[in-house]
């Protein structure tokens, strides 16, 4: 997890080696353990350090090309697509042909049937996979070992082809249990019980899952470790009446197999593997203590996969566990007065949110406040969910009359999940939202609650007071720090607020400077609120750098919600009535306003206008980055310039060529500014950010670069 996680590597490593050395000179009896612990520790880093990673090769990027591959799963059918999963094993650009094993994610058009197997010709524009503000796309794809998305591809041509035998029967096998769900039960039932038993989550309604986020119940959709545990049980304790001897391994087979039924995913081939691991030490009469069945199983899956260690499910589903069987037992007491079906589910809830929230919040910048409420509600009868559902549906695949009243009782049930799920989702309260959420923060979050918990499990140490004290305060300083201290890095941030121009600037010390607004209020105090920490209401120079919509759009937002502190007017135009009104009112706020008379400078950070008079040039250490409006009279960049931000879809005239990168600001799903062709090929040898596809652009100073944050 260092390896992955952590960076500089050296430095941990260092780290590591100073704490085996203590820990040898305080207690030579400890010696022999530092030293075993550190080997494993540097084992460890070197599995992760020379893993190889999931990456599109970078001469693939952005280029329009033909690919031929397989269909590597099952095609997702959408409202007007497909999404396919095609194991590329050639690429042609123009009339170079290359071979090359990469997986991509495409998404197709039209009516022609494609099914696993099949060899297909797909034409189109192959681009990295995209990270948004709230979600990282690019490493939820690496997870699976795919690469590179390829959004409209037009299918040329398709070959149908079987296959794996193995990969196709289970394929057959699935194919077999939808259907004979999509038969017993209408939707949404139907598409929430494949998620409850199977983990098949395709069909969910957006709304439902929403709603199911906010109230604390997805998790009931994927394949988890708990799931697992009750098959396994349920199994073996059933096979366990006339053959005691067979039930462990009939119940590690059924796990494996159920692990295989539900896409052989890593969620599920984890929850698989720590219930193998629980019923092999039942097997051998050893207890199955959860903290080191939890180790052996990380240790066994990072070491065949370490990108895991960036795996948000993994992350969550590990510490949930940890949490759950730590905290559980002592929670349930606090509730005595609860009936016992309800009590567990809700101290468990409970639990595994205490040891959760940080990478709720950082992940998913959500955090469900009635999650233990509904949980309490649904997870009684999960067990009967699974066992009438998986049951109904595998019966009903083969003998449809046969499954029909297995799966009608598994639907009452369903429809008891969605009345919670939509009644308690659904509340204004339902959950905590915090757009802001920061790499240090979740540091620091889980530095203060890690302090916590390991704190309640050893209060029995409470007597050493001074070295609890000095611990304490060690936590709170650090924590202190990362929350409030800014990580002295300037960045720039190109605002999602679709086709205008809004560009903020943090300073290494925390002072904000801000270029334009946008045309859209909604999406500017969003994109800010996840740019800024709360805390941050002051904005020290706001440059107005175009009059029109596109520009002060969202304007008011500005003023009614951060404290301004000079207003700068920099239209070449004659001012609008909009601008004038907007200079108006600053002015009757007592904020400074006037027209641009020379470069701007604060905190390092200087701002100046360029030799066209409608660009903007920001200089920090030796970097200049350029905020080019359409209106530019340039066709290329200056010398000099290490990237560029084009706001309102950019010019509609460039030469190019590209340098270092390049941001556009526009709007998804329309026309509206959309960066013409032309500009596009102009800028072909320049890495090309959009808002459209990857949100707000955060880019960053470091060794005197600027560069994108995301990579």
């Amino acid at each position: 997890m260092a390896a992955v996680l952590l960076s500089p590597l050296g430095v941990w490593l260092l780290v590591a080696l100073g704490l085996a050395a203590v820990v040898a000179l305080i207690d030579r009896h400890l010696a022999l353990l530092a030293g075993l612990s550190l080997a494993a520790f540097l084992l460890g880093a070197g599995r992760g350090a020379l893993a190889a990673t999931v990456a599109l090769p970078p001469n693939l990027a952005g280029e329009n090309v033909a690919v031929s591959g397989t269909v590597d799963d099952d095609p997702i059918a959408r409202k007007a697509s497909r999404r396919l999963i095609v194991h590329v094993d050639h690429v042609a650009t123009g009339a170079e042909q290359t071979r090359v094993t990469v997986r991509i994610e495409a998404t197709v058009y039209g009516m022609t049937p494609l099914n696993y197997g099949d060899l297909v010709l797909l034409a189109g524009e192959i681009q990295q996979p995209p990270r948004f503000d709230q979600f990282d796309y690019r490493a939820y794809l690496a997870e699976q070992g795919i690469a590179g998305v390829m959004p409209g591809a037009r299918l040329v041509r398709v070959t149908s082809r079987g296959g794996y035998p193995l990969r196709a029967t289970l394929l057959g096998l699935r194919h077999a249990v939808v259907d004979a769900v999509d038969r017993a039960l209408p939707e949404p039932q139907a598409a929430l019980l494949l998620g409850v038993v199977f983990g098949y989550r395709a069909a969910l309604p957006p709304t439902l899952q929403q709603q199911m986020i906010s109230s604390g119940l997805i998790h009931i959709v994927v394949i988890s470790g708990l799931k697992v545990s009750l098959l396994a049980r349920i199994i073996q304790q059933a096979v366990g009446r006339f053959a005691p001897a067979a039930a462990p391994p009939i119940a590690a087979g059924a796990m494996a197999g159920y692990a295989l039924l539900a896409g052989a995913s890593a969620a599920a081939l984890r929850a698989a593997a720590m219930g193998i691991v629980v019923v092999i030490a039942g097997r051998l009469h050893r207890d199955s203590h959860v903290f080191v069945s939890l180790a052996l199983t990380a240790a066994v899956m990072l070491g065949l996969k370490p990108d895991l260690a960036g795996d948000v499910s993994f992350q969550l589903s590990f510490a949930g566990t940890m949490g759950i069987a730590a905290m559980t037992d002592r929670i349930a007491t606090w509730f005595a007065w609860l009936p016992a079906v309800l009590r567990d589910p809700f101290a468990a809830t409970i639990a595994a949110e205490a040891a959760t929230w940080p990478m709720m919040l950082a992940n998913f910048h959500q955090l469900s406040l009635i999650g233990p409420i509904a949980n309490a509600l649904v997870l009684p009868l999960l067990p009967a969910v699974i066992v009438l559902g998986g049951a109904g549906a595998m019966v009903g695949g083969s003998i449809a009359l046969a499954g029909w009243p297995l799966l009608q009782a598994a639907g009452m049930i369903a429809s008891w999940y969605r009345l919670v799920i939509e009644s308690l989702g659904s509340l204004p309260l339902a959950a905590i939202t915090m757009p802001y959420f920061p790499p240090r923060w979740l540091a620091a979050a889980v530095i203060l609650n890690g302090g916590a918990l390991a704190g309640v499990q050893l209060r029995q140490f409470f007597w050493r007071k001074k070295v609890w004290l000095a611990l304490a305060l060690a936590v709170l300083a650090t924590v202190v720090l990362l929350l409030i201290r800014p990580d002295g890095r300037v960045h720039v941030y190109a605002l999602d607020v679709g086709t205008g121009s809004a560009v903020l600037v943090r300073t290494a010390n925390g002072h904000q400077l801000l270029i334009d607004a946008g045309p859209d209020t909604d999406r500017l105090t969003q994109a800010m609120g996840r740019a800024l920490p709360p805390t941050a209401r002051t904005i020290d120079v706001w440059v107005i750098a175009g009059g029109r919509r596109v520009n002060i759009g969202a304007a008011p937002a500005v003023l009614s919600r951060f404290r301004i502190g000079s207003l700068v007017v920099a239209d070449p135009d004659p001012w609008s009535a909009t601008m004038r009104a907007l200079v108006q009112q600053a002015q009757s706020e007592g904020i400074p306003a006037g027209s641009v008379n020379g470069p701007l400078e604060v905190d390092g950070v200087r701002l100046s206008q360029a030799s066209d008079g409608r660009s903007w040039l920001i200089e920090a250490d030796k970097a200049v980055l350029a905020v080019v409006p359409p209106e530019t009279s340039w066709t290329s960049l200056p010398a000099g310039v290490s990237g560029v931000i084009f706001t309102s879809g950019g010019p509609a005239d460039w030469q190019g060529p590209g340098q270092g990168f390049s941001v556009i600001q526009v709007a998804a799903n329309s026309r509206d500014g959309l960066p013409s062709r032309g500009v596009l090929d102009a800028l072909r040898g320049a890495a090309i950010y959009r808002t459209d596809r990857l949100g707000t652009i955060e880019l960053v100073l470091v060794d005197g670069r600027i560069h994108p944050a995301s990579g």
